[in-house]
């Protein structure tokens, strides 16, 4: 593979400042919009609502920094650097990777796997027996953690599949795909987490889309660029589904909608994270310069450095949900929480450099010879998810990063697969 490799398009909806741009701060101007001005029930939470004012023009302003971040002409992981390009992680490191997700699968979930009597109970009466299930299995910073590592193996693959071009994918992973993809799918029941089955499709539709010979030509060539409205449909229905698993039951004797309650609970989610992280600095003194969030990983890490963390910044339990909010919406939106741990000033500048590596991951992505492109489906996600959570510093994230940037640092040249 020479040198000049011409980046890959892309679908138009894979660039950071397309999402941000036309994406995040139309959606936070709507949510504004029809809460403030129309005075429409966005919210089913029970609480205040915050999300006006000078809390407003705050995350607006992030989102207009981490906007320019993007438009910015610097390339962080430089597509002409020959030290990363034409290189391709080692199969047998994926496969490591997704035994290591096995293992945290099984042993966080080892006490009900072996009772197949309770997984209809699981499915049927979702919403009970996922909180039943949280309480009685043990999820902390140890073994159990690396089923976060399931991400990785799923982007890793799909870049040995559609990037690297390896043909030959062993039936053992193959297999381990399979096994992987069934605990996602059993995670979002037993633990009430939607959000794995999403990331999963979203990290492996990324490679699909943009490399896959298959999904550039024929019909699928052709509804590509209208991928974002089938997605949200997909997103809805999905949702929907477990909805009704997890709470239909409940609201069932309130609502007589059903898709009418699921695109508000839909709405909910992402306007009531905006709401409390907006509470959050309106209420609470900040910045605490604690990284509560925006390091919460290292907080939970295990051992001996989460304890230390914990103890030189002297982090306090946050009591808003208790005092102002709705524990059951307890996100505190990645938007604010920037702010909350460090301030306005350095949060619009960090949103700015979040933009920034967004974008450059971006264009790594779209050249093929470089490893460094596996990168991007973290600031995708990151970047979808902002509005609810601040996901490069959240603990789901830590090892499919780590994993990531590993896989980068064991890789060796491949010029012979990479596509031309």
């Amino acid at each position: 593979m020479n040198g000049q490799q011409i980046p890959r398009p892309m679908p138009w909806y894979f660039s950071p400042r397309v999402l941000v741009l036309g994406g995040l701060i139309p959606f936070y101007l709507a949510l504004w919009l029809f809460n403030d001005v129309f005075q429409l029930q966005l919210s089913t939470a029970k609480g205040f609502n915050f999300f006006h004012g000078e809390a407003f023009l705050a995350g607006l302003a992030g989102l207009v920094a981490l906007a320019y971040g993007t438009l910015l002409p610097v390339n962080v992981f430089s597509i002409r650097n020959p030290r990363w390009r034409g290189l391709a992680p080692p199969i047998w490191f994926v496969q490591i990777v997704g035994v290591l997700a096995l293992i945290g699968y099984v042993y966080w979930f080892k006490d009900i796997l072996l009772r197949p009597q309770e997984w209809l109970g699981i499915i049927s009466h979702a919403s009970a027996s996922s909180y039943a299930v949280r309480s009685n299995l043990e999820r902390g910073a140890g073994i159990a953690s690396l089923a976060s590592l399931g991400l990785a193996f799923f982007a890793l693959l799909s870049h040995q599949i559609w990037v690297v071009r390896r043909n030959a994918i062993t039936w053992p992973t193959k297999f381990l795909a399979l096994l992987l993809a069934f605990f996602t799918v059993f995670r979002s029941f037993a633990w009430a987490e939607r959000l794995a089955v999403f990331e999963a499709l979203f990290v492996v539709g990324l490679f699909w889309l943009g490399f896959s010979d298959r999904a550039a030509r024929g019909w699928i060539g052709r509804i590509k660029p209208l991928m974002p409205v089938l997605a949200l449909g997909a997103v809805v229905l999905i949702f929907g589904a477990g909805e009704y698993f997890r709470s239909w039951s409940h609201y069932s004797k309130f609502e007589t909608d059903y898709w009418g309650f699921i695109g508000q609970r839909l709405v909910n989610y992402y306007f009531q994270a905006l709401n409390t992280g907006a509470g959050m600095i309106s209420v609470l003194d900040w910045p605490t310069y604690q990284f509560s969030y925006l390091l919460e990983w290292l907080h939970k890490f295990p051992v001996l450095l989460g304890p230390i963390t914990r103890y030189l910044t002297q982090v306090e339990p946050n009591t808003f949900l208790e005092r102002f909010g709705d524990p059951e919406f307890n996100n505190p939106s990645g938007l604010f929480s920037v702010f909350y741990d460090v301030g306005l000033a350095p949060g619009i500048l960090l949103l700015a450099l979040t933009g920034t590596l967004a974008q450059s991951a971006y264009r790594a992505f779209q050249d093929s010879g470089n490893v460094l492109g596996l990168l991007f489906p973290v600031f995708f996600l990151a970047l979808i998810e902002l509005f609810r959570y601040w996901y490069l510093g959240n603990s789901r994230s830590f090892l499919f990063v780590l994993a990531l940037i590993f896989a980068a640092l064991l890789a060796r040249p491949a010029a012979d697969r990479l596509r031309p």
